[in-house]
């Protein structure tokens, strides 16, 4: 499971203090430690204002993940204006203040709330309180499996409690993993997995693992598509937005590549200005790196040079080098040239996984 890596720990007493600190000494990931302001030492964070309400507020917008050390009343009636969708709604758990139990109390799977109570109780050797359907039936979840490889599907809430649904009730759901994929998974349990696309019963769903355009027509298909692929691009000097967008729109076409697959776009430092870059990473709504010729060095020398290339930024490809050195690995597809752009594409081949 996906766990998150920014927390704030709250509590309201002495006793639930000492546990606070406990168990950021504890945590690997980034944790506050959110106190009444007599406290609160000089590392730590007092509430704001005097106000608990406050700064639960504040730790609810700026955290990924929010411990407190409390009541759970007092935390559901304090959080009830603020909750807004699972989509984007922090981690939440409740511990009682002797450490005994941590209850997943908001967005156990997106937000990764249930990763974390299992990591709480760890540490602490504390029971964690998980409630949702398909951790209490030990089974897989879809938008678990989708989180883990950061993977965009369609019509999100209806298809998650639509699979997830069936999966907690023991209803076959079949699961086809493209081949690029298949190592990534440790936890498939409760999907009947199938060879292909064409040996799963047209009379159950399928979940489709795959960065490709699907061309298969059925009503119960899900694509799920990782946002793994890196788009490494170069260009000429103030090449133009749609000149750029033609460009990537033909090279998905020949590549038959899902757009929904491109979790950010990687370049050379002097195209840092080029217009065309960031409105395509504002299309795509993902972000864009630029690197030095000095980082793409290693990675450009894999790959076919150009002389006039390597005079104007100082190595011999950007297209290529740039999707190699942000993904890690090399490229997956032929170097892509039209409408005065180069465009190429790495996959991220390592994720952190857990089961």
């Amino acid at each position: 499971m996906i766990q998150p890596n920014k927390i704030a720990i709250l509590a309201l007493t002495q006793i639930g203090a000492e546990l606070a600190r406990k168990l950021q000494a504890l945590l690997t990931q980034q944790v506050q430690v959110v106190l009444p302001d007599k406290l609160a030492t000089k590392n730590e964070i007092g509430y704001a204002h005097g106000q608990f309400k406050v700064s639960l507020a504040q730790a609810f917008t700026d955290n990924e993940a929010i411990i407190c050390i409390m009541a759970t009343g007092i935390v559901v009636r304090s959080l009830a204006p603020m909750i807004q969708d699972k989509t984007c709604d922090p981690a939440v758990l409740v511990l009682d203040e002797r450490g005994r139990h941590v209850i997943s109390l908001l967005s156990g799977h997106v937000g990764g709330a249930n990763a974390l109570a299992t990591q709480v109780g760890r540490v602490l050797q504390a029971d964690p309180v998980i409630t949702t359907a398909t951790d209490t039936e030990g089974v897989q979840a879809l938008d678990v499996l989708a989180k883990q490889l950061n993977a965009w599907y369609p019509e999100f809430k209806t298809n998650t409690k639509w699979i997830n649904g069936r999966l907690a009730a023991g209803k076959p759901v079949a699961l086809w993993i493209d081949t690029p994929f298949k190592s990534l998974f440790l936890n498939t349990k409760g999907f009947t997995i199938v060879d292909s696309l064409t040996a799963a019963d047209p009379r159950i769903p399928i979940i489709a693992v795959t960065d490709r355009l699907l061309t298969e027509k059925r009503e119960q298909l899900i694509p799920v598509i990782p946002r793994l692929d890196v788009l490494g691009i170069g260009c000429r000097k103030n090449v133009t937005n749609d000149m750029m967008l033609s460009a990537f729109s033909e090279f998905c076409q020949q590549e038959q590549l899902a757009w929904h697959a491109i979790g950010q776009l990687a370049s050379i430092e002097k195209k840092a200005h080029e217009s065309a870059i960031h409105e395509l990473a504002a299309t795509l709504h993902v972000p864009v790196h630029f690197y030095s010729a000095a980082q793409l060095q290693a990675s450009s020398r894999r790959y076919p040079q150009s002389a006039f290339v390597q005079k104007t930024v100082g190595i011999g490809n950007v297209a290529c080098s740039a999707a190699d050195y942000a993904s890690g690995s090399p490229v997956v597809t032929p170097r892509f040239a039209r409408h005065e752009v180069t465009l190429a594409l790495g996959r991220i081949q390592k994720i952190e996984m857990s089961e």
